[in-house]
């Protein structure tokens, strides 16, 4: 089909904004300005990214990309809706939501990881199941502390979804590009780095909200 090169094109084209874009927010002073510009141009065009992954899924069918790209389509979005929601109504009513649909990529993954794991890869299973795995944990968490009940949280939330993606797209890069390392590597360092990070950033945040208070 004519049209998959272009958007092959697009997905690579915004994956490298993306990138970029996410590393200026994530050393820029957190604040309106320059983080949020930022902070925009990283959503939107990893957004984009991952949209046209799934559009390309409609043709040829990944059955590890297609949940990865729903994996990153909710952190995305979850970072931008704890600022985008401005009422408590709006987040009692698609909060939960939301939630919901986080549960729901969490078993398709792990219905795929199986998939995987009889007749594919086992490596790739592995992989498929640790992602499941922190999206369940996500989702439950995100269902019973719903930002709408807890104001205090949004922006740790924000943190930990914002940052949640630029993993994934740090991931995308790492596995496209640095071929010498072994799969497993390729596919898990950047999440357990960027874990390791977020944790910091949170730990700072809550520091100076106390210095504050």
């Amino acid at each position: 089909m004519d049209w998959i090169p272009v958007v092959v094109i697009i997905h690579i084209i915004s994956g490298y904004i993306a990138l970029a874009a996410g590393f200026a927010a994530a050393i820029s002073k957190k604040s309106r300005g320059t983080h949020s510009l930022f902070g925009n141009v990283f959503y939107f065009s990893m957004t984009l990214s991952v949209l046209s992954v799934i559009a390309l899924s409609a043709v040829r069918f990944s059955p590890f990309l297609f949940p990865i790209a729903l994996f990153t389509l909710y952190m995305v979005t979850g970072g931008k809706l704890v600022f985008y929601l401005k009422k408590k109504n709006q987040f009692l009513k698609w909060w939960p939501v939301y939630a919901y649909s986080g549960i729901g990529i969490s078993l398709v993954m792990i219905f795929l990881a199986g998939y995987f794991f009889l007749y594919i890869d086992g490596v790739m299973a592995f992989i498929l199941a640790v992602f499941s795995a922190i999206q369940l944990s996500m989702s439950i968490v995100d269902f019973r502390k719903n930002p709408g009940k807890m104001p205090q949280i949004k922006v740790f939330q924000h943190i930990n979804k914002m940052g949640g993606g630029f993993i994934a797209a740090t991931t995308a890069f790492v596995v496209v590009n640095i071929s010498f390392l072994p799969p497993l590597i390729g596919w898990l360092a950047p999440t357990a780095i960027g874990v390791l990070l977020m944790v910091y950033a949170t730990r700072q945040r809550k520091g100076k909200s106390a210095v504050r208070g």
